[in-house]
């Protein structure tokens, strides 16, 4: 059985063990030592990296009795060998703030709205806790992220300890373990949180830093909430504050006004939009006309092709209805990596065997009436390609 030096101390880094077995099979190499810092995935949390005797560290998985270290190259260790094994301090400080840290917002959650949470996952750029509730307001989540913080701040001790089956009892566990064991590893934060929990924790709250809740979506009858913490939420502030500065500067004002001056130019653009929207709508007669005179021949038909790559999707169809509203005509529209087919029902033709037609050629799909019809999928190059020969798909 392998000793699991993590369990008493998170802060080891650097340790000696002995070798039990190396194997290596088609490039794969893995060995198990007698003692290991290096913590396992298990519980949402990720594995440790680092290096055993200078070879790279790629994987840890556990196996119950063994855990198995998987090593980029091929060891020069053999069994009974001691080797030096260093743990990356950097991914393991990372892992501790992360889950210290979710143990401190499942509490909060549960004190402040009585949401327990069902399963956790700490990721390698975000970490999610699910909660048992449908939804949450923001109110909500901002009272149980201020409890979270001021837990932190407070920088109370985590402390770990290994209790009997009768000692658990006495304990107010947030989840009761649904495996009876000898004994069970209680992670606690003093006068706050007791859970039972196998990964690595911090000594203190405070070294956490700080938790920031991110983003709350729904998921299987539960709200799931993206969080994080540390290190980590320092780098996404400094990202957002860096966005917020370049858009306050872009509009020169200041940064805690910038929301209102995006807010100001989008309804400024929107209402441009519209203007637009109704002018091109006068305009279209005046449109379908000139593209009338453009139009090509094609099989005694009288084709129009347009490009309205980077337009409005919407804004091209009603173009193309205009045209075989007004002209015994066909209309073949390309919008970025969608194809647009409209027929009069005079031209003899079907816009759904068109639309049939460029899928089989290039490899998107849709369909449609025999008036109108509409693709997807296509690779742009490729309708290049059809606008400059558009009898490929008109020759049905």
């Amino acid at each position: 059985m392998t000793e699991r030096i993590y369990y008493t101390d998170s802060y080891v880094t650097e340790f000696e063990a002995k070798v039990l077995r190396v194997e290596s099979q088609e490039g794969v190499h893995r060995v198990e030592l007698d003692r290991t810092a290096f913590y396992p995935t298990s519980g949402g949390q990720l594995y440790d990296v680092g290096t055993i005797d200078g070879v790279a560290v790629s994987d840890v998985i556990d196996e119950g009795e063994s855990i198995w270290h998987y090593l980029c190259a091929g060891p020069a260790f053999a069994v009974g060998d001691t080797i030096t094994g260093k743990i990356d301090w950097v991914r393991r400080r990372d892992n501790m703030q992360k889950h210290t840290g979710q143990h401190i917002l499942s509490q909060a959650f549960v004190r402040m709205c009585k949401a327990e949470t069902v399963s956790a996952r700490l990721g390698e750029d975000d970490s999610t806790v699910d909660l048992n509730v449908t939804s949450l307001t923001d109110e909500q989540i901002r009272a149980a992220e201020q409890l979270a913080n001021e837990i932190i701040f407070e920088n109370r001790p985590v402390t770990v300890e290994f209790v009997s089956p009768e000692r658990l009892k006495e304990l107010p566990l947030r989840k009761i373990p649904d495996k009876e064991k000898e004994s069970y590893r209680i992670v606690s934060i003093a006068d706050f949180d007791w859970s039972t929990c196998g990964g690595t924790h911090c000594e203190r709250t405070g070294a956490v830093g700080i938790i920031k809740v991110t983003v709350q979506e729904a998921i299987r009858g539960n709200v799931r909430l993206h969080f994080l913490t540390g290190f980590g939420a320092l780098a996404d502030y400094r990202d957002r504050f860096e966005q917020i500065e370049k858009i306050s500067n872009t509009f020169s004002r200041h940064s805690k006004e910038a929301a209102d001056a995006v807010a100001s130019q989008v309804e400024q653009y929107t209402a441009l939009k519209r203007e637009f929207a109704a002018f091109r709508k006068q305009m279209m007669p005046v449109l379908v006309e000139q593209w009338m005179q453009e139009a090509k021949t094609i099989a005694g038909r009288t084709v129009v092709v347009r490009d309205f790559s980077g337009q409005d999707f919407n804004e091209a169809k009603e173009a193309a209805v205009s045209i075989i509203n007004s002209h015994e005509a066909v209309a073949l529209l390309v919008v970025d990596d969608k194809l647009i087919a409209a027929a009069n029902k005079a031209a003899g033709i079907s816009a759904a065997d068109i639309i049939r037609s460029a899928s089989e050629l290039f490899g998107g799909k849709g369909g449609g009436s025999p008036q109108v019809a509409q693709g997807g999928g296509f690779r742009p190059d490729e309708l290049k390609v059809l606008l400059a020969e558009p009898e490929k798909v008109l020759d049905i």
